[in-house]
């Protein structure tokens, strides 16, 4: 599992931060917005605890804050019910819910950064809640710019568009989605933003599902990891957004 997380990543791990829960880059990570965020996010939850087994990869400084690549990886925990991603100084903290199901409890996406400050990926494995995450040094800016899709007069000619590919000797889905994820905070631009994706086997059972939230990335691109038999495919991907709109497709390996 460890080649899942630094050797298929460019750069081998160089410049990443692979922080398990309670580790410090450069304050605690049991600070900033971390009690407001686990009573309001996760339920109040009495007891939380870091453990190894719970991996967050991020980069240590976000050279475009629109686009800031993440890696949670909750392998090590077993059988995990669900992912919460939150962002602790971000206008919209809560940044997706991952529910894995029959998959792997590992999730590769990107995100906007609006504040340099620590994200989080809490997982609830065996009644327990276990939390890693990472400080990222950002400018700023990534969820008040308005999505570059913009700029060009013909965006919409792709909107909604879904590339997919499975590698079924190492279990990875790779899912990506024409979107422009606006937040709302753009001069002119409302809210309209991808809120769930679902993977479904061949026989249209459900393997995972993700809520999704505003600082998702502009056209985001999602990694899943499944098991052996699953990752045979057929798969299907099913999509929706804030104005109703719905996207699907199937990848087989």
């Amino acid at each position: 599992m460890p080649a899942i997380l630094c050797d298929r990543l460019p750069g081998g791990g160089a410049g990443l931060a692979a922080f398990g829960g309670g580790l410090t880059r450069p304050e605690t990570l049991d600070s900033g917005m971390w009690d407001m965020h686990r009573a309001d996010l996760l339920g109040a939850p009495d007891t939380w605890r870091s453990d190894p087994g719970l991996r967050l990869l991020a980069p240590r400084n976000a050279e475009d804050a629109r686009h800031v690549p993440i890696l949670a990886d909750a392998t090590g925990l077993g059988a995990v019910e669900r992912m919460v991603v939150t962002i602790d100084y971000s206008p919209f903290p809560l940044a997706l819910v991952f529910h894995p199901g029959r998959a792997l409890p590992l999730l590769g996406f990107g995100v906007k950064y609006e504040i340099a400050g620590p994200i989080r990926a809490s997982a609830l494995a065996g009644g327990d809640w276990i939390m890693g995450g990472a400080f990222i040094d950002a400018m700023g800016g990534g969820c008040s710019a308005p999505a570059v899709t913009h700029a060009r007069p013909d965006w919409q000619d792709g909107f909604g568009e879904m590339r997919a590919r499975l590698w079924p000797d190492t279990g990875r889905l790779r899912v990506g989605i024409r979107h422009p994820m606006d937040t709302g905070l753009a001069d002119g631009v409302p809210a309209h933003h991808l809120t769930e994706l679902t993977l479904t086997d061949m026989r249209g059972d459900r393997i995972a599902r993700l809520e999704i939230h505003e600082p998702l990335e502009e056209n985001p691109v999602l990694t899943f990891l499944l098991p052996a038999d699953l990752a045979q495919g057929p798969i299907g991907i099913a999509a929706r957004d804030t104005s109703g709109f719905r996207f699907s497709g199937e990848v087989a390996a």
